[in-house]
């Protein structure tokens, strides 16, 4: 009973989201990081030039360490910052701190592999304690945390690319404030964990709509074979769409139009099972 009504207030939107922060590696942008620029070299903040100076300069780059924001120190956070592809405009805020502190990650990434672990865990751990992960924290970015990464940043307005670059962490680490606007109106009141069961929902849908207005001559199977398969091939279809050099809607302006694959997995539902039963056989 627990699990039903559990179940119940994931599916209505009831539950709270459960937002994970990581006290001890935090970029905490708000209140002990401050924005920089130059010409500002308070002794409040001269704590934070200085690590500034030090991360810069552990990335390679030649600054002296003075504790002031001065010209050397201008021109090389804009440097860094265009080298980053990020605005180069020599403010110090909080996607040029998220830049220098955490590095950029995503699936087939070869180089400092031992380096890189410990981030894609820390990538894991957020992703997994508000539940956009379900497996495990392991230190590997596979396709399901690639995945995971992808639901995360259509839910917080990111490009869904699957790469943690200096936004994706930003917003990782606590900065919540910008909403997806290609997400329908009617879903807005429910809580993101509860829009990927809608998703699903619509991927059976829309299975469902080819399976029984197919094109293609044949009889259709009873609705609970029908239900059966589309259910199935729900896990299927989104991995074999990230494989394939599909050219996918802008969803901002077409949000239906990404489910479209599905239809069409629906057309094609009697030989794509047919082939999936000669994998197993």
């Amino acid at each position: 009973m627990k699990k039903i009504l559990e179940s119940l207030s994931l599916l209505l939107g009831m539950r709270q989201d459960r937002l994970y922060f990581p006290q001890e590696k935090q970029v905490c942008v708000f209140n002990k990081r401050p924005i920089l620029y130059r010409d500002f070299s308070p002794k409040s903040v001269q704590e934070s030039i200085n690590e500034l100076q030090e991360l810069l300069k552990a990335q390679g780059l030649e600054i002296e360490i003075t504790g002031k924001f001065d010209l050397q120190t201008d021109a090389t956070v804009k440097d860094f910052q265009k080298s980053n592809h990020l605005v180069s405009d020599g403010v110090v805020g909080p996607l040029t701190w998220a830049c220098l502190l955490y590095p950029k990650l995503y699936r087939g990434q070869k180089k400092n592999l031992s380096e890189l672990k410990d981030a894609v865990k820390e990538l894991q751990n957020i992703l997994y304690e508000e539940e956009f992960l379900k497996k495990v924290p392991n230190g590997h970015f596979d396709w399901e945390t690639e995945r995971a990464v992808k639901r995360f940043q259509r839910v917080y307005g990111l490009k869904s690319d699957g790469i943690v670059g200096a936004a994706t962490w930003a917003v990782l680490l606590g900065m919540r404030q910008k909403i997806d606007k290609s997400f329908p109106q009617l879903v807005y009141f429910l809580s993101p964990q509860s829009w990927f069961v809608w998703q699903q929902f619509l991927m059976i849908c829309f299975i469902l709509l080819g399976i029984y207005y197919n094109p293609i001559p044949g009889e259709p199977p009873q609705l609970s074979t029908a239900l059966a398969t589309a259910y199935g091939l729900t896990c299927i279809v989104p991995f074999l769409i990230e494989c394939l050099p599909l050219k996918q809607p802008k969803p901002k302006k077409l949000p239906l139009l990404e489910y479209a694959p599905y239809v069409l997995t629906g057309f094609f539902w009697k030989p794509i099972v047919n082939f999936l039963g000669t994998l197993f056989n």
